[in-house]
């Protein structure tokens, strides 16, 4: 890669010229070309149309605001997909986003041609190459020249149709807008597919991320912005437009809205709203062409298109070979004369993207990579990217059967790109592909990152308020450190201080009280000592119990186990409320919960195992216990219902977790095989039919979705048990439960 390259680009843009270059592309050929198609194909309801097409961009456009404020830099979705889903997906997206880029641009280049040429005695080819090489040039000298331009145009392009809008107001006949739906609504629906690339302009905002001064602030309110006043723009101008003219002449029309605005404004209305069209028509021109160029110089940069494309210019530090190629391609395709079909194959390769944007929102948010950490989050996450991504595939359903076989013809073309040259060459990995790499076999990777972990994770932090708990908590702590070397106790006590304290105030404060503060402290490490471990004490103070918890835990990256006591009943209201809720949810490291019933000593065990992590986290800290107290480990599995079973089978696959997980040959750990009615009855008639000291049982693998700790079948055992338990929650990264989910849901994958 060459030096020039690895320089970026210069952010020189700001929210003006950010929010500009949106509008300018969205408020241009899209309205005063596709408005008289749109109305003419679904009448006055075209108002609807645009409407439709709007909501149905904005989640898009939140979508991609949380994106570029993750991921600030040049390529727009390009950038995001290629780093989300992988290089094979980005290098489909991403010419394929160029191209729709680019038969956009030529789009408007047709529409600036043809308003010139109905005032001017000019050939409209003769236009159409003219403004090419105009906006061309512009993009090759600079984003800040141009930029400049672009908010010069868009001032006086939004003034133009305000006042139209305006005006208008006050000359619509409601009887030209009856019936609204001559044409029923699905002629409505249907217009949608022609008029959205009226829309594509938001995104266009996010390929210049890289150029942009505060991408945290501006990026979203340019984005977002710009979906907004455009489709009030719109859905406003075709509601005077069809309330003015006839819907059965208006598609008839070269220049419907100057005609309207003839109508309404006389000379005065056919000179400013001429101006305005060319203005649309030259902005959305100039800003398509800036923003495609840099998906070229993204994909170059990744090495998915030859070097060639990366370079910057010397002088300009403008990717000018992308602009070339995007500037000269456009005009080819303006010299074609399409502009519908070139509109609605735009729209197709647009849709294609916004859907993979939409996956790809989930896919960070569940990776949760360290460099991403957008100042924009999407709302009501994941069901808005799911939506907002199913309606945009729908909208391909609506148009022409060339426009969606041309568009499915240029992804297949992407695609056996990206195998041809881009796969030996690009270094670029997927957020998903490495979810699944961590997932991929399941049993081995885990276990490996587990035993990694682990091997860094020495501390077993034990929260200490209540002497009644205090006691249980450190004894269990210190049976679990003598079962694993080098093991530590570390026996917190926080002190809840008022929020208008700072911090550092009162923890001088309690350090001076020595006696009042330390005295649980003490006891805790006599406990210890008595059991043979030492316990370190460690004081604190903190505005919350839960909050100082976890604020504690993440400072000590070498936490392994969070030890919880809980005492009485688990009532929805009390675990609603609770400390151990907000820890088991949100702590970085394993959390263990136990519900005392007098725990003195540790002689048996009894540990139900299912599937999931949860259980064999349950497993090991069972055989810890064992190992420190020389108790006898009673594995179960419970087999609920009264169908067949073979019971040979089963009984092999429990013996086969436990050799997995605790290795050959241990005499403390016995499989034991039952059938019951359900899973609780069998755990329960099981506590009752021998005398266990602690039942050791993992969270359900759907525990996230209840109002209780850890999910039904362990907080209903814990209530009813007679003995002793120990509640467990194995710690993942959120990407890596979620897939775990998603493949045991999609596959009946049957997790370890």
């Amino acid at each position: 890669m060459s030096h020039q390259g690895e320089r970026g680009l210069v952010r020189e843009l700001g929210l003006a010229e950010a929010l500009a270059i949106g509008l300018g592309t969205m408020i241009g050929a899209g309205i005063f070309v596709l408005s008289g198609m749109a109305a003419e194909r679904a009448g006055p309801a075209a108002v609807l149309s645009y409407v439709v097409a709007g909501v149905i961009c904005l989640p898009i456009a939140m979508i991609i605001s949380e994106l570029a404020t993750g991921m600030p830099k040049a390529g727009g979705s390009y950038y995001f997909i290629s780093r989300a889903l992988g290089p094979l997906l980005g290098s489909i997206v991403g010419p394929g986003n160029w191209l729709g880029l680019t038969f956009a641009t030529g789009f408007y280049l047709i529409g600036f041609g043809q308003y010139v040429s109905y005032f001017l005695p000019v050939p409209q080819w003769a236009v159409v190459v003219a403004a090419g090489f105009l906006f061309t040039y512009l993009n090759y000298r600079g984003a800040k020249v141009s930029g400049q331009i672009q908010n010069l145009i868009v001032v006086v392009l939004v003034g133009i149709l305000l006042l139209f809008v305006g005006r208008g107001m006050f000359a619509v006949d409601p009887g030209l807008q009856r019936p609204f739906f001559p044409y029923g609504w699905r002629a409505a629906v249907a217009a949608v597919g022609l008029i959205i690339v009226s829309f594509t302009g938001f995104e266009k905002v996010s390929t210049i991320a890289e150029e942009i001064k505060r991408p945290g602030r501006n990026l979203p309110l340019a984005i977002v912005g710009s979906v907004i006043i455009a489709t009030f723009l719109y859905a406003s101008i075709l509601f005077v437009a069809t309330g003015i003219l006839s819907y059965k002449a208006i598609g008839r029309l070269e220049v419907p809205l100057v005609e309207a605005a003839n109508t309404f404004m006389g000379r005065t209305g056919i000179v400013a709203m001429s101006l305005a069209a060319l203005l649309a028509t030259a902005s959305s021109a100039n800003a398509a062409i800036m923003a495609s160029s840099r998906i070229n110089f993204a994909m170059g940069r990744d090495e998915i298109l030859p070097g060639w494309f990366n370079q910057l210019h010397p002088r300009y530090l403008t990717p000018y070979r992308s602009i070339l190629v995007t500037g000269g391609l456009a005009l080819l395709l303006a010299l074609s004369g399409r502009a519908e079909e070139l509109a609605e194959i735009s729209s197709a390769l647009f849709m294609v993207s916004y859907a993979l944007l939409s996956l790809s929102v989930i896919v960070m948010r569940q990776g949760s990579p360290p460099d991403y950490r957008p100042a924009f989050r999407t709302p009501l996450y994941p069901w808005l990217p799911l939506v907002g991504g199913g309606l945009c595939l729908a909208v391909i359903t609506t148009m022409a059967q060339a426009s969606q076989l041309a568009g499915l013809g240029l992804v297949a073309l992407s695609a056996g790109w990206y195998l041809f040259w881009g796969r030996r060459r690009t270094e670029v990995m997927g957020e998903l592909a490495l979810l699944l790499e961590r997932e991929r076999p399941l049993e081995r990777l885990v276990a490996a990152a587990e035993h990694a972990i682990e091997g860094e994770r020495h501390e077993i932090l034990v929260p200490v308020a209540n002497p009644a708990t205090a006691k249980s908590l450190i004894t269990l702590a210190a049976a679990l450190a003598k079962g694993r070397e080098g093991t530590q106790v570390v026996a917190l006590k926080l002190v809840p201080v008022p929020q208008t304290t700072p911090l550092s105030v009162a923890q001088e404060y309690v350090e001076s009280r020595e006696d009042e503060h330390r005295d649980v402290l003490r006891r805790a490490a006599k406990r210890g000592a008595v059991a043979g471990v030492r316990v370190k004490m460690l004081l604190r103070a903190a505005y919350g119990i839960a909050s100082g918890i976890l604020a504690v835990a993440e400072a000590r990256s070498q936490t392994r186990l969070i030890l919880l006591g809980w005492r009485g009943p688990m009532t929805l209201a009390r675990v609603r409320t609770s400390v151990d809720k907000a820890v088991v949810q949100e702590a970085p490291c394993d959390v263990a919960v136990l519900r005392d019933r007098g725990l003195r000593e540790i002689r048996r065990i009894l540990v139900p195992v299912g599937g999931g992590p949860h259980a064999r986290l349950g497993l090991r800290l069972a055989h810890d216990l064992a190992v420190g107290e020389d108790a006898e480990v009673v594995v179960l599995r419970v087999i609920p219902g009264v169908g067949e079973v073979d019971l040979g089978a089963e009984q092999q696959a429990l013996e086969h977790l436990i050799r997995g997980e605790l290795g050959e040959g241990d005499g403390r750990v016995k499989a034991r095989l039952i059938r019951a009615s359900s899973i609780v009855a069998g755990i329960l008639a099981e506590t009752r039919r021998q005398e266990y000291d602690l039942l050791v049982i993992g969270a359900s693998e759907e525990w996230f979705l209840k109002n209780w700790l850890f999910g039904a079948i362990p907080d209903v055992v814990a209530d009813r048990a007679p003995c002793s338990v120990l509640l467990v929650r194995k710690h993942e990264p959120s990407g890596v439960s979620w897939l775990r989910r998603m493949l045991k849901r999609l596959t009946g994958l049957r997790t370890r």
